[in-house]
């Protein structure tokens, strides 16, 4: 199946646009926290400035000999003030200057001796909110004279117009730090992360489309932090990736060949066999003598070509699904290994006709199993698969192999992922020498996991994968001198 071409976002959905948006909006909801305070501050500092205002109007009428002053000078120094009233209060007596058309209503109080925080903030944002034209009536001590409590009566109106002036200048402020820090932000990590990250990208995309070319491998920096580390790893990846497919290619080929040659080396052999069967009914007997030597030898030949060609079909045969109970299975294939002839099974013989009237091994295959544990499988492929597991030993030199079981265990197959399922645990000892290193180094690998010698290692290569096939799991649970143990985990019906 062709693989999409991919291709880097562009600019208006790539990292960068998302990191300048993120920033910018990030530094203005810093700014909404500070807005609250800010507002909340000045309201109180343009009341504090008008008491401040009304006091000087107060000192010039309490300077005059009769605290008297003309209307025109008295609405001079209010209209100066921002105010419509003050009173100023001495110990023994009251100071007052007012307009004429003072309106006789006041609509709120706003008492700055009983100040705090979250009053002010919540004022401010009424203030700044308010569309009306309220009378405040302000009650505050003045800076210049903190001893003596004053009066005044101002318009709203023009707080709120203060406010609101003073607002969009904090807001058109805020805007000025956003953009000139997300200029800085995303101007540093664009530099240190996007681009090398699109850099990065772009020459993953480009491996990806050719991975066999030598040009399109990462080029490692000289930077030491994580980007540098990632591009120095993927460097390497890379490396081992190109030598895989190389050798999965000449793998593949080979295989091919491989395949071709057991194919006719098969049919070659089949005849060579009837040719020898032939030469089994001669008068000579030097010529009867070799003949059973001759068929074993061929016997062996034709089986390793079978496991071959078995390999190399790129996916298992269908399962053809039937319910049978595991101990059936096991001892079917006992009795199909024991009827076999001793020399035969110790040289590596397999597939020989059951008809064979031969005399049984002398080898020991002790089954405990329960007889009610049921399996929905393919009969074929677990034969053969633990027919491979059975065999094994006995042809590494082992004469007794026990399978056994443990207690099933509840699990999810990879097909029923909603459902539970039970599984059974079934033990495939031996008394044999047990595996060497070198098999137990590659031992589910083909070609290269067998323990004997003369092997193939495909015997547990082809049941691993059989048993997977299964959604099962075979896996070696012991070996030493005594012998070795494997497990597979089977799905079981309950």
């Amino acid at each position: 199946m062709e693989r999409p071409h991919l291709k880097l976002p562009p600019w208006a959905k790539s990292l960068s646009a998302r990191l300048l948006v993120l920033t910018v909006s990030f530094v203005m909801l810093a700014e909404v926290f500070v807005f609250a305070p800010s507002v909340a501050r000045f309201r109180v500092d343009w009341l504090k400035a008008h008491l401040d205002s009304g006091y000087l109007a107060a000192l010039a009428l309490e300077a005059t000999p009769d605290q008297m002053i003309p209307d025109d000078l008295e609405k001079e120094l209010l209209s100066n003030a921002g105010i419509e009233a003050v009173i100023l209060r001495r110990e023994d007596r009251k100071l007052l200057l007012q307009r004429d058309d003072m309106p006789a209503k006041v609509d709120k109080n706003v008492n700055l001796t009983n100040f705090s925080i979250p009053m002010a903030v919540m004022e401010g944002l009424a203030t700044l909110a308010q569309t009306e034209d309220r009378m405040l009536r302000v009650i505050g001590m003045p800076s210049m004279a903190p001893d003596f409590e004053i009066e005044i009566l101002v318009h709203e109106k023009a707080l709120t117009k203060a406010m609101r002036n003073f607002g969009w200048r904090v807001f058109g402020l805020s805007l000025m730090i956003s953009f000139f820090t997300a200029g800085l932000v995303y101007f540093a990590l664009n530099r240190l992360l996007v681009r090398p990250m699109r850099t990065l990208t772009h020459d993953m995309i480009r491996f990806r489309e050719n991975p066999q070319d030598k040009s399109s491998l990462i080029t490692p920096g000289l930077r030491d932090d994580e980007i540098g580390v990632a591009r120095q790893e993927l460097a390497i990846m890379q490396q081992d990736i190109q030598a895989m497919l190389n050798q999965r290619r000449r793998l593949a080929a080979l295989g091919t060949a491989a395949t071709k040659i057991s194919h006719d080396l098969r049919n070659a052999l089949a005849t060579s066999m009837l040719m020898t069967e032939q030469l089994a009914k001669s008068q000579d007997d030097e010529v009867r003598a070799v003949v059973p030597r001759l068929l074993s030898s061929m016997e062996r030949a034709v089986y390793i070509s079978e496991q071959t060609l078995s390999f190399a079909r790129e996916t298992p045969a269908p399962r053809d699904l039937a319910k049978f109970t595991l101990i059936e299975l096991i001892e079917e294939i006992r009795d199909q290994i024991l009827l076999q002839k001793s020399e035969n099974l110790m040289d590596g013989a397999a597939g020989r006709d059951l008809g064979d009237k031969d005399e049984p091994c002398t080898a020991r295959i002790d089954i405990d199993l329960p007889d009610d544990v049921m399996l929905e499988a393919d009969y074929d492929m677990l034969f053969r698969a633990f027919s491979n597991l059975i065999r094994n030993p006995l042809e590494a030199g082992a004469d007794i192999v026990t399978v056994t079981w443990s207690n099933p265990i509840a699990g999810k197959t990879s097909d029923e992922s909603d459902q539970s399922r039970s599984f059974i645990d079934v033990l495939i000892k031996d008394n044999g020498p047990g595996l060497p290193e070198k098999a137990i180094k590659n031992l589910f690998v083909p070609f290269a996991g067998s323990g004997r010698k003369g092997g193939t290692g495909l015997g547990l290569a082809i049941a691993r994968e059989l048993i997977s096939t299964h959604n099962g799991e075979l896996r070696l649970v012991a070996t030493g001198p005594d012998g070795a143990v494997f497990g597979v985990k089977l799905p079981i019906i309950t």
